[in-house]
């Protein structure tokens, strides 16, 4: 993506550069014949002054009528003709900026998006969007004015070559004018469309999240804290709207005055028969008009800098270079089995917190492996650089020995089923959340996958079934219920890699006991990475791997660690005599 607001509209400019340009000639062509519509009712006025109106008197008069009437028309009807085109093409710009915005952040890291409010996102790619259609139509009516003042100079120096350069001076002189007054908007407009991002970006998180604002009753913080964004806001746009009036105020006033003495030079020239009455007339009417298009192409280059600052200001959080990107020869990742290895991988995150230094771990094909450790040990680390949502610093991942960075990031997904803790669900219905691990899955399997994963059940039992909509993140279901979607989910996936983050932490005894036995039926095959802090659910592992400050310090079936009497035998003991407790 363009990083620069130049840089991004030349870009869509190309695209549509046919229909552009078949625009600006119907608006030149159009103002063509609107500049001799003030001459032609000069001559009207000229005739209708004669001392008497005979028959070739009124003729002439009949005929400047109606050119004067074919020039106005033309005039009007050739350049909206043109906006026909905009009509057709606006929603086109539209939808291939969005395209093209969504397919860029999409390929931005994990880490982007844990920086960045979800509602900041969104609203800067409506910036950009909203921007670019926006400036196309005011690129329009700046050509359409420019135009206008080009031609309004060729004209005026046919009739008089003593106004031609006082008049050429002026438009200079006005323009000049409203670009330096339209700089200082810029920055106010770009501050103002910061300020209006983190507000809206607030808005949509406070939607988001609104469980937690009623559960914790915090509806009167989260208020107050939206009332400072909007105060912020406010400020912004006051100083914005305020610097937009006096800069119109002042080119009012400075167009005003010159109109007087540009008048008054006229009307000099009339006097020392350096005009004729005709011409005086043309020449007046046509500083007229051509005040309000002077007016009109600084209007418009003011919000030009508007939108520009605008679109800047969503570059600068969008057009980012993404951290993890595919490399140039990067290759399809094709397998139904995969070994993993881990080798001397060393990773820090970018406040320095170091977490793995030479790091060797191999998981056979087919082989289950659990990892234990306290929080921060590493282990949600391990399975993310996996899933290359990072890029080590030192060494490399393999799967069947082919480095991860070396493949396409998109295959290696497709090759690895993640059911994590906190399940994100879609606004949408169990059917289509469940066929998401297999876009294209029938109805067939999605039953068959849900029934594996204990889901079928109780989908039956909602009103529409599996076409229940779940609500924001699935905020209809219990936590139990959406984990075992996104074990369906996975079973449709049916990846090599199968990774469970805590995958069954929110059931309770008796359905994680269930669900084990289906889950132990799609693990055939298949290299299984399992995170647990309930050490009960890696009972049949074939391996389990003890982190400790980004080390593996025990290694070893359940069996086994538990006869080393280590820290995982610890681990298991506390939790066996919490269970018992409790019980």
């Amino acid at each position: 993506m363009q990083k620069t607001a130049a840089k991004f509209i030349w870009h869509y400019a190309k695209i549509f550069r046919f229909a552009l340009l078949s625009m600006l000639f119907l608006l030149i062509i159009g103002q063509i014949c609107r500049q001799f519509v003030p001459f032609y009712l000069a001559k009207i006025y000229e005739t209708v002054s004669s001392v008497s109106i005979d028959s070739i008197v009124w003729n002439t008069l009949i005929n400047y009528i109606l050119l004067t009437f074919m020039l106005q028309l033309l005039g009007t009807a050739i350049p909206n003709s043109g906006f026909i085109i905009t009509a057709k093409i606006t929603p086109k710009i539209r939808t291939i900026v969005i395209r093209d915005v969504f397919d860029y952040v999409n390929k931005h890291s994990i880490a982007y998006f844990s920086e960045e409010m979800a509602g900041n996102i969104s609203n800067k790619v409506q910036q950009l969007q909203s921007g670019v259609t926006e400036l196309f139509h005011h690129s329009l009516d700046s050509v359409w004015s420019i135009c206008y003042a080009f031609i309004g100079v060729v004209v005026l120096s046919s009739v008089s070559l003593w106004l031609t350069p006082v008049f050429v001076l002026w438009v200079v002189m006005m323009i000049s004018l409203g670009f330096f007054l339209g700089k200082k908007l810029h920055k106010l407009s770009k501050d103002s469309s910061n300020k209006q991002s983190l507000a809206n970006g607030m808005i949509i998180d406070s939607i988001a999240n609104y469980s937690e604002i009623k559960s914790f009753s915090n509806f009167k913080f989260e208020r107050l804290n939206l009332l400072k964004a909007l105060r912020m806001l406010r400020r912004s746009e006051t100083k914005e709207e305020s610097g937009r009036a006096i800069i119109i105020f002042i080119q009012h006033t400075a167009i005003v005055i010159s109109f007087l003495l540009f008048m008054i030079y006229s009307a000099w020239l009339l006097k020392n028969e350096i005009l004729n009455p005709t011409d005086f007339i043309f020449v007046n009417g046509l500083f007229t008009t051509m005040s309000g298009v002077v007016f009109g192409i600084t209007y418009s280059y003011n919000q030009l800098s508007r939108i520009v600052g605008k679109i800047n200001s969503a570059l600068e959080t969008l057009a980012i270079d993404p951290e993890i990107v595919d490399s140039p020869n990067a290759k399809k990742l094709k397998t139904k089995k995969a070994d993993i290895c881990f080798d001397n991988v060393s990773f820090a995150y970018k406040d320095n917190r170091k977490i793995f230094n030479n790091l060797n771990v191999k998981i056979k094909t087919g082989e289950k492996v659990g990892l234990v450790g306290a929080s921060g040990a590493g282990k949600s680390t391990f399975i993310k650089l996996l899933a290359r949502y990072f890029d080590v610093k030192n060494g490399c991942i393999k799967i069947n020995g082919l480095d991860i960075r070396k493949v396409t990031q998109d295959s290696l997904h497709k090759h690895i089923a993640t059911i994590p803790q906190d399940v994100c669900l879609f606004n949408r219905s169990l059917e289509d959340n469940i066929r998401y691990g297999k876009t294209n899955a029938s109805k067939k399997e999605i039953i068959a996958a849900s029934k594996k994963a204990s889901a079928h059940e109780f989908i039956c039992k909602l009103v529409d079934g599996y076409g229940t909509k779940v609500g924001d993140r699935g905020v209809i279901l219990s936590g139990g219920e959406r984990q075992r979607i996104a074990i369906a989910r996975a079973i449709l996936k049916n990846a090599p890699i199968l990774i469970f983050d805590e995958a069954t932490s929110a059931l309770d005894t008796e359905n994680e006991k269930y669900i084990q036995k289906s889950l132990a039926q799609l693990m055939k095959g298949k290299t299984v990475i399992a995170v647990a802090h309930r050490l009960s659910t890696l009972l049949e592992m074939d391996r389990i791997l003890v982190f400790d400050k980004g080390k593996i310090i025990e290694e070893g079936t359940h069996e086994e660690l538990l006869q080393k009497a280590g820290k995982y035998a610890k681990l298991f003991k506390m939790q066996a005599g919490s269970f018992m407790k409790s019980d």
